[in-house]
């Protein structure tokens, strides 16, 4: 066994499914994933967010012994964080693009920035605020900055991701907690701030397919043009895009669920063998094309719409965001750490520990932050009388 063996991944997924099925679960009231929205999408996120911290599990190996960050010297643990993170997009895409066309191209963009705001906020402070605190403490509980000067990097920092994270008080470190996942937010915000030129195109029924064909094919031509990450990231919300326009025109294939689950397999398999990086414009199409069977009754042989999936679905946020911090506390702690590193089996079972602690840290955050959050911005937006807007505040 090694570190960067896969059957170590599998289990840690089914053992977080597992948890779910613990008492303290039944406190929390799952969506059921009923009217518009698609069943398997809900129990797609949880796993998203699972690849992503699985993804960082295994770059903190290399962290912990060199103070290096960076891809993984595997193929498979490169690939599931970063398919991870297109998934997330495309349903960023596919849920706000499809909303705005239902609508025909009506939206109350305050009231969207309001619903955003309060969703993603609550969480992203208190789990940035952890952070600021540790690295804090980790430089002496001593400012080693002008305090004008550390005011600004602490505000910087709990920018909402909207702002790259920087190092504070003259330390490093602010990447070991974070694990550097706010980094897709600045484009999450990017695409809410488009929402009000897109929407101009969902206006007529004839326009709002061409329209997300057009904005995925120019991203996918860029990002052949100078094979550049960031054009390959905006064709992942294009793929969703399209996506949800074809659901609307009623141009979803619908397969068998065995049909389309082998097909959804069989694109991730080529993906995985055929590719280093999934930053890229041919792998967007293929996942794009994944996402669509997704819609057409893909759901992996029911794993997408199991119960369990669902529930680590909803609180796939905070299992996203959270995730550093829960990996930074169990190898801050020396005896632990030194347990770890002593073989490549004692590394996953701290990892077990670590992904079995951030699952419970994140349903507490989902109870008393992430859902009082939601509802504090349901009640302000009524306050100002914002007009409702159709798009889904639990996303």
């Amino acid at each position: 066994m090694t570190v960067y063996a896969i059957w170590p991944a599998v289990v840690a997924v089914a053992f977080a499914l597992l948890l779910t099925y613990l008492p303290i679960f039944h406190r929390v009231g799952f969506n059921s994933g009923s009217g518009l929205r698609v069943n398997a999408i809900d129990g797609l996120r949880g796993f998203l967010a699972l690849a992503v911290a699985l993804h960082h599990s295994v770059i903190y190996y290399q962290y912990i012994r060199s103070g290096t960050w960076t891809v993984p010297p595997s193929r498979f643990y490169t690939l599931i964080g970063q398919i991870g993170v297109a998934y997330f997009f495309m349903v960023t895409g596919y849920l706000f693009w499809g909303k705005i066309v239902r609508a025909k191209g009506a939206l109350d963009f305050p009231n969207l920035m309001v619903g955003r705001l309060f969703r993603l906020g609550p969480v992203y402070v208190f789990t940035i605020s952890i952070a600021i605190a540790i690295l804090y403490l980790k430089s002496g509980a001593t400012l080693h900055v002008p305090a004008s000067r550390y005011v600004m990097e602490v505000a910087q920092n709990l920018a909402l991701g909207v702002l790259p994270l920087v190092e504070m008080n003259g330390t490093t470190g602010i990447i070991g907690v974070t694990a550097g996942v706010t980094w897709t937010l600045q484009y999450e915000w990017l695409f809410y701030v488009m929402l009000p030129v897109l929407a101009i195109f969902a206006r007529a029924q004839s326009w709002h397919l061409p329209a997300a064909v057009f904005a995925l094919a120019l991203a996918v031509s860029l990002a052949f043009i100078d094979f550049n990450a960031r054009f390959a990231i905006y064709s992942f919300f294009g793929c969703g895009m399209v996506c949800a326009s074809l659901q609307e025109r009623r141009l979803v294939l619908k397969l068998s669920p065995v049909a389309a689950s082998l097909a959804i397999i069989g694109i991730l398999v080529i993906v995985g063998m055929s590719y280093e990086t999934a930053y890229r414009p041919e792998v967007s199409i293929l996942l794009g094309t994944s996402f669509y069977f997704m819609l057409g009754g893909g759901t992996i042989f029911g794993l997408l719409v199991a119960k369990p999936s669902i529930k680590l679905g909803e609180l796939s946020y905070g299992i996203y965001l959270m995730q550093g911090v829960a990996l930074f506390a169990v190898f801050s702690i020396a005896p632990l750490k030194a347990f770890a590193l002593e073989s490549d089996a004692n590394y996953w079972l701290a990892i077990f520990g670590a992904l079995s602690g951030l699952v419970f840290a994140s349903l507490a955050v989902h109870i008393l932050i992430e859902r009082p959050g939601i509802e504090l911005g349901r009640k302000i937006r009524r306050a100002k009388a914002f007009i409702p807007i159709t798009l889904n505040e639990t996303q």
